[in-house]
């Protein structure tokens, strides 16, 4: 899982292993990694890397992404800059896993529908560019989503690894 900091990365995660949300942010400081068995075709292990989203990170980014079977790209819908940065994360992803890596983009913090600032024909227009995308808005902290992204990404990697 990657984006820019502050996107809700870590609280995506702990909303689908733990179904907890914590108020309090605190930023994730490298990389942790989270294991979630679920029933999908059998039971199918996912194990989630939570990449810290800090300038720093991203030159270290092929360390963690190299033999990655998929990735979840996550945008603040209430930053319009951490969706601009998308072009930057989904090349990044290409670059190191290779252009059919499934992917998945999730613009999270639904729940402020008031202060969502990136407009729906705005990520239309850049998902048209994106082949094997899928789109969610989500929340970590109602759980809007967030079981279905997770199901999602885990379909395309099984799918893409019977090829």
């Amino acid at each position: 899982m990657v984006g820019d900091e502050a996107v809700g990365k870590t609280s995506l995660i702990l909303r689908y292993i733990d179904n907890t949300f914590n108020e309090n942010y605190t930023p994730t400081l490298g990389v942790n990694f989270l294991v979630k068995d679920l029933e999908l075709y059998g039971t199918t292990r996912l194990i989630i890397w939570d990449i810290g989203g800090q300038e720093s990170w991203k030159a270290k980014l092929h360390i963690y992404l190299k033999g990655a079977d998929g990735a979840i790209l996550v945008f603040d819908l209430t930053r319009p800059t951490t969706f601009l940065s998308l072009e930057e994360w989904v090349q990044k992803v290409h670059d190191i896993t290779g252009k059919e890596t499934p992917f998945i983009i999730v613009g999270n913090k639904n729940d402020l529908t008031d202060l969502c600032r990136v407009k729906d024909k705005e990520i239309k227009k850049f998902l048209k560019k994106q082949k094997h995308s899928t789109f969610f808005k989500s929340s970590a902290k109602t759980g809007e989503n967030v079981e279905k992204f997770f199901e999602d990404i885990a379909r395309k990697i099984i799918r893409y690894r019977a090829k």
